[in-house]
């Protein structure tokens, strides 16, 4: 019996040692395993921060770069505002200027613009009390002593301007206008004004 008692001790002795082999075999592979899938969790982890990373730094990218084109646009159209403003003021003044020098300006216009001398000159509203007929007899008094036809006269029907004229006649039209000569040189002048605002 001693002898079955010792077969029995080393196959369960054989038992335990296989089990403590398993076991420690297992907790081997356990950490082999988990190491494993730690390293690729962690490059997992890694490769999602990486790209949130650039993500994130696509999007600021982005915002800023809105952010700057908002700030250039609302820039442009504050400078626009400004410019557009100073046009305004300009043709207020050129509104209100002083008869004298208005009607010296509007007589050096006609003088320069007239073609047959015998046209109709359409003016504002605003301007029948200062282009009085008297001043245009005036000014065909000049047309005639330069040699050409004087007989301009007002045109009874006025047009909406600041100031300045229309020479109108049965073949075409001349622009005179203020509103008209300043929009004709409106983008040299912007670029003119642009300097003397903004320019450091």
């Amino acid at each position: 019996m001693e002898g079955i008692a010792k077969i029995k001790e080393r196959i369960l002795e054989e038992a335990r040692e296989e089990k403590q082999k398993l076991v420690d075999d297992a907790k081997t592979q356990a950490r082999d395993i988990k190491a494993k899938y730690e390293h690729k969790a962690k490059e997992m982890l890694n490769d999602i921060l990486d790209k949130a990373g650039k993500a994130a730094e696509e999007k600021k990218r982005r915002i800023l770069s809105m952010a700057q084109l908002e700030n250039r646009k609302a820039l442009l159209q504050a400078k626009q505002q400004i410019i557009d403003e100073v046009f305004e003021k300009a043709k207020a003044k050129l509104a209100k200027m002083p008869d004298e020098e208005y009607l010296s300006l509007i007589t050096d216009m006609l003088q320069k613009s007239v073609i047959t001398g015998n046209e109709e000159v359409v003016i504002s509203e605003h301007d029948k009390n200062r282009i009085s007929p008297d001043f245009l007899a005036k000014v065909n008094e000049t047309l005639k002593s330069s040699g050409r036809q004087g007989n301009l006269k007002i045109s009874k029907t006025p047009r909406q301007m600041i100031g300045g004229f229309t020479l109108k006649s049965e073949a075409l039209e001349v622009n005179n206008t203020f509103d008209s000569l300043i929009n004709m040189e409106r983008e040299e002048l912007e670029t003119q004004i642009a300097k003397i605002l903004f320019e450091e």
